[in-house]
């Protein structure tokens, strides 16, 4: 990964590590399952730091993240907030505050977001946005924070529960590659990305501390992320996540090439879900 190459520039590097770390919410994409497993819950993660090489200049990062999945009679609403808070070799520090909000229709035509996100080096930010796509899954998608121009989303574009969705009902059949573009609500540079996904299998791992949420195994999948017009091979960034059937995600980890952020399940409970009946 080439995003923090100036090295006399560590608030640059913040600003760009928080875009990425929105564009790259690793909890709306994996919990966003549909089907008769999925679960309405929250879960909780710590988040601290992975793999981290010489080269880069962030060198600890701490924080937590708390993750909601609802149901709702058309659709899945998601809501993640995070705080999480990085050292820099020079010893400065920063933080950032993050909520966000998701809902995508049952149709998977329709997608909607809003963010506010909080750091001690930008200020506070706003916006959100929506997309409707047609019958060849193509459309436009809308930013509040530059209202007279879209994105121009092309045919087979996915949203995040859709695209997970797939994903499962591939690694249930078998099938351990697949190759999506994806909308995933951020700011218009990074909302729009192309996906490489590799699903490494299902591991055992009962995991009765998680009550009537926990199952006796997990998938474990990395999904690659580039954006639409990148050449290089070298994804913007990548996911692993482990998933178990009911959409909880135990952990994960965001390689961004020369440091990575770990997240580990502290706890989760069950969400009641509203009768559409």
């Amino acid at each position: 990964m080439k995003t923090f190459q100036n090295r006399s520039q560590p608030r640059t590097t913040y600003a760009v590590l928080a875009a990425l770390l929105l564009a790259a919410s690793p909890l709306q994409v994996a919990n966003a399952k549909v089907g008769s497993n999925m679960v309405a819950h929250k879960a909780f993660y710590q988040m601290e730091m992975g793999d981290r090489q010489q080269t880069s200049q962030i060198v600890n990062i701490n924080g937590r993240s708390a993750f909601a999945i609802e149901r709702d009679c058309t659709g899945w609403r998601s809501i993640e907030d995070y705080m999480i808070q990085f050292v820099a070799e020079n010893g400065g520090m920063d933080s950032v505050l993050s909520h966000f909000e998701s809902w995508e229709a049952d149709s998977g035509d329709k997608y909607s977001f809003d963010i506010m996100e909080e750091s001690s080096f930008e200020g506070r930010k706003d916006f959100g946005g929506f997309v409707e796509l047609d019958g060849s899954d193509a459309g436009n998608a809308y930013f509040t924070m530059a209202p007279d121009s879209a994105i121009t989303l092309p045919s087979g574009t996915m949203f995040p529960i859709g695209h997970v969705q797939k994903i499962l009902k591939n690694a249930e059949s078998g099938e351990k590659i697949m190759a999506a573009t994806v909308f995933t609500g951020a700011e218009p540079d990074s909302a729009l990305m192309r996906t490489s996904t590799v699903v490494g299998g299902w591991r055992e791992a009962p995991a009765g501390e998680l009550g009537s949420l926990g199952e006796d195994g997990y998938w474990q999948i990395n999904v690659a992320y580039f954006k639409p017009t990148a050449t290089a091979a070298e994804p913007a960034y990548e996911i692993a996540f482990s998933m178990q059937n009911n959409g909880l995600v135990r952990g994960y980890e965001i390689n961004y090439g020369d440091f990575s952020i770990t997240a580990n399940l502290t706890s989760a409970e069950p969400v009641e879900t509203r009768d559409c009946s």
